[in-house]
């Protein structure tokens, strides 16, 4: 044997001179080794087995053996004292003899505990202070990468096992710089048993007296030698570097969504990302905190107004970026002097060619990185890596950049997006701002980098440019479902879904080209539903004709000749697409068969005027819609659903005759109410989601927003319904449904016996609505919901000012009753013996003076009546 290996140690060869050999015992003698177990490996032998009587482990010098040791391990058993070992499994059991189970038997009880050492970590941590309601300050850790000169350093070292009292322990740390003489110091537990402890550091440019003296580019190594851990086992030091911070160029970039490439390849980034991280790879892991605080000072939407400070070479060091519409824009910072802690945030400007801009604050994350693998657990906090998100939607610099979160639209976006003004405020959770764009835009990244090595101010940028799909269908008359055949009589109805072909603020239209097996040949033209939706639409009446003549169509009478047993073909062709670097042609083929079903109608009135034909059509389907619900009412299953097909009927001629968009949301509009009618919740959503998804601003966006919550609370969704009720009054404070929203949020609370935000919304609702027709009954249910809660004094106040308010409301002698009642669970019987005297005075035949007379009669009543007396007595 030639070797012995040590758990934890590195392999050693043993010298012959460290061999000693006295007959058949061997001995190894090497250096000492703090080690938790050892193990004795014997590579070479002669023969079929190694066979070894005994082994022991000693110190030569003072011929002494700690293996086996001197202890009887049997006599140890019969001992006071509980011998673990780490890793041991200390199992306590009880067995309760006298039980009530089934059986009636015992039972054993057991409780099980693990015996181990704790792992040592060592961190570097700042702390952020924030004001806090109520004039308190809460303090938010934060994980310290990098500091400037002058900077505090907190050392946090977290190892319970150094929790060797029910006192404040202290431990040991070292400080180095650059690997210079370690400086020493004792870091103080947190608390009391915390197994936390923290040290303060502070640094400086210059000798200062208790500073640590650092300078640009200079390592702060902190140290802590971990005596009991389970890895390695043995005695390890803890290290974590802090970096003082110095210049950096800062990289950005708009991170493709496609692999599709614009104007060339898209470069990797600069090299020295990856040198940095693995300068940096020498560190210890440690926990990383993604904390995104405000800081104090943040950059603006100025940088927008200075393209003349972009560097040429910075402008053009990556490509433009193909991203997609359906994802969120995601940006991309790497600037490692901005890096200083885990909750630092920097803000790049995103602005369009088309004017749109906003400001993303972005955080350091780990997310969509391509950062090599690192010893640390936040690669991103090493390398300066900053990630923002927005929404992009299409529109122009006139659209809202605020629109109310829908069920699609994405969450937990990482970063905040903002206005860039000074004074932000938080966007409520159930809105976002949002970056409008349009087929032609090109996006802009500007990001200012202050710090940089030349020592002067630059602005970095990055493009890119919106590229979608193309999507064709043939589609049913309400443009949902694909068709897979045609008839000849009726009418082809095509849909483009293209958003970069949405290229300006009028009504875009795209060409496709329709050809047919007999000799069809037409390109027309799709027009897009509304402004910036990128949807385009067309229908268009086959007629049967065997020989047609290409290239006759008219838009005044858009007709496509065809004729039984035909095959359409048509195809669009997609000027930018993702699948490729050209344009790309998608077509489909659909068959017209031979035959089709006959149609009996009754001649209708033509109207030369439009507006006159559609205000017409929509009274018909409104009438079907009255009759639908007097028809449910009464009963009448058949007729009310003749009533609903013919008013469906009659919105889907309007649909097809005349498909200017300014019709839609009255169309959406009474389609839901057909479908909330029937409980058909799903699909009165979505028609109501029409409005308020594309129509944003029409006169009956509040009502759909409205009747869509009540969808959800009919339902049973409350979430949801909270939700679009709160948009409604987020999105259209001055709705007279204000009122009505809080009527149904105020009894949802008070019935699920939430009495607290049942009786806050209540008292918010007298502020706003003090003369609603409701506002009686609102203003005792405050006092119900108090009373409910057990809050006796506010509820006896919300009752008195019912009384105040309303004296002449058939409720108050309710709420004189009930304010005594209050006030006496109060332990208030002065107050409550005269609100019983008063209700039976001013409503003596009610049936709450009957119940007042009943309170009077307790004997704390009795008492109070005495008082009162004397009282009077003593003042006469």
């Amino acid at each position: 044997a030639n070797l012995m290996e040590l758990k934890g140690v590195e392999l050693r060869p043993i010298s012959r001179d460290a061999l000693v050999q006295h007959d058949n015992t061997w001995e190894f003698r090497f250096p000492e080794y703090e080690v938790r177990y050892t193990k004795v490996v014997i590579h070479e032998y002669s023969g079929d087995s190694v066979a070894i009587n005994q082994i022991e482990i000693g110190n030569v010098q003072t011929n002494s053996d700690q293996i086996p040791t001197e202890d009887d391990l049997l006599a140890l058993a019969n001992n006071d004292i509980l011998e673990i070992a780490a890793g041991d499994h200390v199992v306590a059991t009880y067995t309760d003899e006298n039980t009530q189970n089934e059986y009636d038997t015992s039972q054993l009880l057991t409780r099980e505990l693990t015996a181990t050492y704790n792992n040592a970590v060592i961190n570097a941590i700042s702390y952020n202070l924030t004001r806090a309601g109520g004039g308190g300050v809460s303090t938010q850790r934060k994980e310290l990468m990098r500091v400037d000169p002058g900077e505090r350093i907190v050392i946090e070292v977290i190892d319970y096992d150094e929790d060797r009292s029910n006192e404040i322990d202290t431990i040991s740390v070292e400080v180095t710089v650059n690997g210079s003489e370690p400086l020493v110091l004792e870091a103080t537990e947190t608390d009391k048993n915390t197994g936390v402890f923290t040290r303060e550091i502070d640094t400086a440019a210059e000798v200062t007296e208790g500073a640590l003296v650092v300078a640009v580019g200079d390592i702060v190594e902190l140290k802590y030698l971990d005596r009991q851990n389970t890895f390695p086992g043995h005695t390890v030091p803890r290290v974590r570097r802090v970096y003082v911070n110095e210049p950096t160029d800062a990289v950005v970039r708009i991170i493709p969504s496609l692999a599709h490439r614009i104007e060339g390849a898209v470069l990797p980034r600069a090299e020295y990302l990856s040198a940095q991280v693995s300068v940096l790879n020498d560190s210890d892991p440690a926990n990383v905190d993604n904390v995104t605080d405000t800081p104090e000072t943040v950059d603006t939407p100025e940088t927008v107004d200075a393209p003349e400070t972009v560097d040429p070479a910075e402008s053009s060091q990556l490509d433009a970026a193909a991203v997609a519409f359906a994802v969120p824009l995601l940006v991309e910072v790497f600037d490692p002097d901005r890096a200083k802690d885990s909750g630092s945030v920097v803000n790049v400007v995103l602005v369009t060619t088309g004017g749109s801009a906003v400001v993303v604050e972005c955080v350091i994350s780990n997310a969509h990185s391509d950062l090599p693998q690192s010893t640390t657990e936040n690669e991103a906090l090493l390398a300066g890596r900053f990630v923002g998100q927005v929404i992009m939607q299409l529109g122009s610099k006139d659209t809202p950049s605020i629109i109310p979160l829908t069920a699609e639209m994405p969450r937990g976006l990482i970063g905040r997006v903002h206005d860039g003004k000074e004074e932000q405020e938080l966007l409520p959770g159930l809105v976002a701002m949002v970056l409008n764009v349009t087929g032609t835009d090109t996006i802009n990244l500007r990001y200012k980098d202050e710090v940089t090595p030349a020592d002067e101010e630059k602005i970095r940028s990055h493009t890119a440019r919106l590229v979608v799909n193309g999507e064709l269908t043939v589609t049913d008359r309400e443009y949902e479902e694909s068709v897979e055949q045609l008839h000849v009589g009726e009418k082809i109805f095509l849909r483009v879904f293209d958003a970069d072909q949405d290229v300006s603020d009028e009504r875009d239209s795209v060409e496709i080209t329709l050809t047919t097996k007999i000799g069809e040949q037409e390109t027309i033209e799709l027009i897009e539903t509304t402004v910036h939706s990128g949807d385009f639409t067309g229908a268009f009446a086959l007629t049967a004709n065997e020989n047609p003549v290409p290239d006759n169509f008219n838009a005044d009478d858009p007709i496509i000749e065809t004729n039984f047993g035909d095959v359409i073909s048509v195809t669009y062709t997609d000027q930018r697409s993702a699948d490729s670097v050209g344009p790309l042609a998608l077509t489909t083929e659909i068959p017209v068969v031979v035959g089709t079903n006959g149609l009996v109608a009754a001649f209708s009135k033509a109207f030369n005027d439009e507006e006159l034909a559609v205000e017409t059509k929509f009274r018909i389907a409104e009438s079907y819609f009255e009759l639908f619900k007097s028809h449910k009412e009464i009963g009448r299953d058949e007729e009310q659903l003749v009533d609903l097909e013919s008013g469906r009927r009659i919105l889907q001629e309007v649909m097809e005759d005349y498909p200017d968009p300014k019709y839609v949301p009255r169309i959406s509009y009474l389609l839901g109410q057909f479908s909330q009618e029937l409980g058909q919740w799903s699909q009165a959503i979505a028609s109501y989601e029409v409005i308020l998804q594309q129509y944003a601003d029409h006169t009956l966006a509040p009502d759909a927003q409205f009747k869509m919550a009540q969808c959800y609370e009919e339902s049973g969704d409350f979430n949801e319904a909270l939700e679009a009720y709160v948009t409604l009054a987020a999105t259209f404070p001055k709705s007279p449904l204000i009122a009505s929203v809080m009527i149904r949020i105020s009894d949802h609370f008070y019935k699920a016996e939430n009495y607290v935000i049942a009786a806050q919304v209540g008292e918010k609702f007298l502020e706003k609505f003090e003369a609603h027709e409701h506002a009686q009954r609102m203003a005792f249910r405050v006092g119900q919901a108090y009373y409910k809660n057990e809050e006796f004094t506010r509820a006896a106040e919300s009752f008195d000012q019912f009384t105040k308010l309303f004296p002449d409301d058939t409720l108050g002698a309710d709420g004189l009753f009930w304010s005594g009642e209050s006030y006496r669970m109060a332990k208030n019987n002065q107050l409550a013996f005269r609100r019983y005297n008063r209700c039976r005075w001013d409503f003596p035949a009610s049936e709450a003076a009957k119940f007042a007379r009943g309170r009077l009669a307790l004997p704390e009543m009795l008492n109070q009546f005495e008082a009162e007396a004397n009282s009077i007595d003593n003042d006469n």
